[in-house]
């Protein structure tokens, strides 16, 4: 069970190795080449379909913090989760277990996910703000009396 929000570079950590193992294989089964093109893209059909009904099964499983949202925005982050692993799989073209079992896991923790990044990025704005205050704070420095020090 999740407990707290884990820090961004333990979640990195498990993740880009995972994603790293996603390297597609030069012999596939031949079942593998099917593929549908759209607007000139090679669509895998299994492996997409697979990760559709990965990510679709798995929000049932959503954690109860998840489900609490309302039905619009658990729609919304599923539907986001949807975009991410067809993504993904249009174009690290991973194998079918691989990509049913990461689409999994983003089905079911979609939602944590998105708290992670949006903290690590609103951590980051606030950082780059402070630090542009602290550098305009030095170009124009006040003295006491509170006008500018400019010479």
């Amino acid at each position: 069970m999740i407990e707290g929000p884990v820090a961004f570079h333990k979640f990195a950590a498990s993740w880009v190795l995972a994603a790293m193992a996603s390297v597609p294989l030069d012999k596939a089964a031949p079942q593998a080449e099917t593929v549908l093109v759209i607007g000139g893209i090679e669509v895998p059909v299994i492996t997409a379909a697979l990760g559709l009904l990965g990510v679709l099964c798995a929000r049932f499983l959503a954690l109860p913090k998840e489900r609490s949202l309302g039905t619009p925005r658990f729609l919304v982050v599923s539907l986001l989760m949807v975009v991410a692993v067809q993504l993904w799989i249009l174009e690290a073209r991973p194998g079918w277990l691989f990509a049913f079992v990461l689409s999994i896991g983003l089905g079911f923790s979609g939602y944590s996910l998105i708290e992670l990044l949006g903290g690590q990025v609103k951590e980051t704005v606030t950082a780059g703000f402070e630090a542009a205050r602290g550098a305009f704070g030095k170009l124009f420095k006040t003295s006491k009396d509170g006008d500018a020090d400019n010479g």
